[in-house]
């Protein structure tokens, strides 16, 4: 609720940081034992060393360097030459163009961690309550957004600067909540992941796709083209998924039969519902218009962000200078009214405030998920289930992989938080019941 803004300058961005403070200060008394201090560690060593290398990074990033290194490093010595120009003082001065927010980056590390360190000390049977929560949090969501929608220009936002007359939910952009909802579909699998009995499960599966649907129109109501485009896949993977699994994800492969029906007439109800849109909502088409602007200008600053790459590589600009590095490099013929905060493209403002070792970061990262999940799919002990609830956190990154391609999701703490929980939970997978185990290892069709 408070970290859907991705700008330093909102309350909430306090609020979150300071809870999260909180979190980790409640974490510490379990890290006195050393037992469980090793457990801990070894569990989560990857995760915790890839955090601690880039909040290591980015203070490098902050040491004060004299004017003449300074001068010196790439990108830095045209700006130098200018400031003397102009007679203003070098001095000392870190690598980051914009030191202040350089450290909002770096207090931005507290939520992932924050997470990391809650779930070690969550239980397993608190962790299969998650996904649930989750999911009612994403309804109460998906229907502020249409109320605001509905409300215009009336409607209550919780942030000062924000999509207004949209669909935004908890957030400040309508794009942040349409991945957010986007989400519903792989949390939907790891709640019917976690659950032990065949019944419930049954009825949960049918409850849940059919919730789908209105989630998917509520992502529609948002106008965000990215959020379609990926939530539409997750819907479509999801369901492919379910289909498949037959009496795995319900309990029997009977009532398998039941809920392919059910998602048959699920992805029918939902191609009938953009339909309707796109005939009798006139608004709905000019809220997908107005996304061309934007869109146009994303692909013009290509060149000048492919550019501030090189002119800034090996060491980058600084983490959260993306902004003043780009008033700097910005082309005359781009000079509008608009202004870029962000470049869009997560992976292109990584390179040009991070350098090489952001990308190296980055590439760790992968390499963290990949390992995670790979052990996980082949260990011996692993059920159905567990390679579902693998599946089911891949999806989520996934999700935030190919919405970072023409945004900035994870910069709001709100979707850093759950992509951390998404990567946390390869790591940590609830046990389920051992009945529930070798009742489904054979039927789900992921051996």
């Amino acid at each position: 609720m408070f970290g859907g803004s991705a700008r330093v300058d909102g309350v909430g961005l306090v609020i979150v940081r300071t809870l999260a403070i909180i979190a980790i200060a409640i974490t510490l008394p379990g890290w006195w034992d050393e037992s469980r201090r090793e457990r801990l560690y070894n569990r989560y060593r990857p995760l915790l060393l890839l955090l601690g290398a880039t909040a290591a990074w980015m203070l490098v990033q902050l040491i004060p360097l004299p004017a003449g290194l300074w001068s010196a490093l790439p990108g830095h010595g045209e700006l130098a030459t200018r400031m003397t120009a102009a007679g203003v003082e070098i001095g000392w001065r870190p690598l980051a163009l914009s030191p202040g927010r350089a450290i909002h980056s770096l207090l931005d590390m507290l939520v992932p961690l924050a997470v990391v360190l809650l779930v070690g000390r969550t239980s397993d049977s608190s962790l299969r309550e998650l996904p649930l929560r989750l999911l009612a949090f994403l309804a109460v969501a998906a229907v502020f957004g249409v109320l605001q929608l509905l409300g215009g220009e009336g409607a209550p936002y919780f942030h000062r600067i924000t999509n207004i007359g949209a669909a935004v939910g908890f957030f400040a952009n309508r794009n942040h909540h349409a991945v957010f909802l986007a989400l519903y579909w792989p949390l939907l699998l790891w709640f019917l992941h976690g659950r032990n009995d065949r019944a419930g499960s049954h009825a949960a599966t049918l409850l849940g796709v059919l919730g789908g649907v209105a989630v998917m129109l509520a992502i529609m109501a948002t106008g965000s083209r990215a959020g379609l485009a990926i939530g539409g896949a997750s819907f479509l993977a999801t369901s492919l998924l379910l289909y498949r699994s037959r009496g795995a994800a319900v309990g029997t492969a009977s009532a398998g039969n039941i809920v392919r029906l059910t998602l048959l007439a699920s992805i029918v109800g939902t191609l009938a519902g953009a339909i309707a849109m796109l005939i009798f909502g006139a608004g709905f088409m000019d809220r997908l218009d107005q996304g061309d602007v934007m869109a146009d200008l994303r692909l013009a600053v290509l060149p000048t962000l492919n550019a501030m790459i090189w002119h800034y590589a090996p060491l980058g600009g600084g983490f959260g200078s993306f902004e003043a590095a780009y008033k700097i490099a910005e082309p005359v013929n781009l000079l509008s009214l608009q202004y870029l905060n962000h470049a869009h493209n997560d992976y292109l403002e990584l390179l040009i405030d991070g350098g090489l070792p952001a990308l190296g970061l980055l590439v760790g990262w992968g390499f963290v998920v990949w390992k995670a999940a790979r052990r996980g799919w082949s260990d011996e002990q692993a059920a159905a289930t567990d390679r579902v609830g693998i599946i089911a956190s891949l999806m989520m990154l996934a999700i935030f992989a190919a919405a970072s391609l023409v945004d900035y999701p994870l910069r709001t703490p709100a979707l850093a938080a759950m992509a951390t929980l998404a990567t946390v939970l390869l790591y940590r997978r609830p046990d389920i019941a051992t009945t529930r185990r070798k009742g489904q290892r054979s039927v789900a069709g992921f051996h």
